[in-house]
């Protein structure tokens, strides 16, 4: 169960655009602006994800790999956290998971504040994978966590607040 510093564009995030709580990632982007740790944010290795995608998903992500070569992990939780560390120019302390008894470590995790609070701490490994195949199925794009940040700025989707001390 490593736990990492990654950069954003490593990052593939999951496909809840926009954030669904612009008031979260003030609270989170503040916290960053002081100099807080934020949870761990769980990930899976890219390598152990796409063998439970299917063929059109499959395809798709790997035409994204081509142009996003710094790729190597699926976030499963942790959007407001991320778009936060990434604003303010930090990296991203992450959790890997790359067999069960990971994910049973990083619930206990939960309880000490080190992870937050997940329903993907329930589920096997091949289960979150499974489960991130059915969002991409849903939702058929991929973007690193740096392109999706940059995307709200774009948009105007991040308060001026932020903005503001990007």
């Amino acid at each position: 169960m490593p736990i990492l510093e990654l950069n954003p564009n490593q990052i593939v995030t999951i496909n809840d655009y926009p954030l669904y709580s612009k008031d979260v990632l003030v609270d989170y982007f503040n916290k960053c602006q002081q100099g807080e740790k934020l949870p761990l944010v769980p990930v899976i290795k890219k390598d152990i994800v796409v063998k439970y995608f299917d063929n059109k998903i499959l395809e798709l992500f790997k035409k994204f790999a081509e142009s996003n070569l710094a790729v190597e992990y699926f976030m499963l939780d942790g959007s407001h956290r991320t778009t936060a560390l990434t604003l303010a120019g930090r990296s991203i302390a992450v959790i890997a998971f790359e067999k069960d008894n990971d994910i049973v470590k990083a619930k206990k995790m939960v309880e000490i504040g080190k992870t937050c609070p997940d329903d993907v701490y329930d589920h096997t490994l091949e289960e979150n994978c499974k489960t991130l195949n059915q969002y991409f199925i849903a939702k058929p794009y991929f973007m690193t966590v740096e392109q999706k940040a940059a995307k709200l700025v774009a948009e105007k989707l991040i308060p001026q607040s932020v903005i503001a001390r990007v």
